[in-house]
């Protein structure tokens, strides 16, 4: 039986553009409202804050060209998101919004506490009352569950554009596979159909996939996945 009872995951929340920006409050309560399941990315602040956001810095989302991990919250909570009203929430705001009501697939980003994190995760999510897994690129992270909270359901996310090591993608899988002994995986949708995927059909894992972008690609995929990480359109 599927880890994943609701297979529709929405991408950093259900967000639109600009208008609705991507891993905020007001995407992850349009989402909630379509009882989608949610996707999204923590990092740690200078003060050690978990807050949702998905880059290393705020160039993109803020027109800030500053390290996250190089700011305390008192800075961060100023900001606002693109032009929008929303700001960059803390995982404990998402977490009180939420209540339980949908899944939470949590992706760790690649960051340089590792061990203050993870604590401070495990901390929160044992007093949430709800479904939620725990996944990331970054088999370290992973590692450091497997090692101090094996109930805890991980997912190994993994996608491989590089064309120089191409050939070398199954082997890279394979290490990373057997180093965190994931509960489920999260590949790329390139990679449906490849010897990753059947690997893990073979072994029993549960597949979500990223990112689908329409619902033609969601059509043709449905049946071979556990759960889809889709945006850009409704379900």
């Amino acid at each position: 039986m599927s880890l994943f009872k609701n297979k529709f995951i929405a991408h950093r929340g259900l967000h639109q553009k600009k208008e609705i920006p991507e891993n905020s409050l007001l995407a992850f309560l349009k989402a909630k409202d379509k009882n989608y399941a949610i996707e999204f990315d923590l990092t740690i602040t200078k003060d050690n804050q978990i807050i949702v956001f998905h880059d290393d810095d705020l160039f993109r989302l803020c027109n800030i060209n500053k390290k996250v991990e190089a700011l305390n919250y008192s800075f961060i909570k100023k900001l606002k998101l693109y032009d929008s009203k929303e700001e960059i929430p803390l995982f404990k705001d998402v977490l009180t919004l939420i209540n339980g009501e949908i899944a939470l697939v949590i992706e760790i980003k690649k960051h340089n506490k590792l061990g203050i994190l993870e604590s401070k995760l495990v901390e929160l999510l044992e007093r949430y009352n709800g479904i939620y897994f725990i996944c990331s690129f970054e088999k370290d992270i992973l590692f450091w569950f497997k090692n101090h909270k094996t109930s805890f359901k991980r997912g190994l996310i993994f996608g491989y554009s590089s064309k120089k090591f191409k050939r070398y993608k199954y082997l890279l899988f394979l290490y990373k596979y057997f180093k965190t002994k994931p509960d489920y995986v999260s590949i790329e949708d390139s990679l449906i159909g490849s010897s990753i995927y059947y690997f893990c059909k073979k072994n029993g894992l549960d597949i979500l996939t990223w990112t689908i972008r329409n619902k033609k690609r969601f059509d043709e995929i449905d049946d071979k996945v556990d759960g889809i990480i889709f945006e850009g359109f409704l379900i």
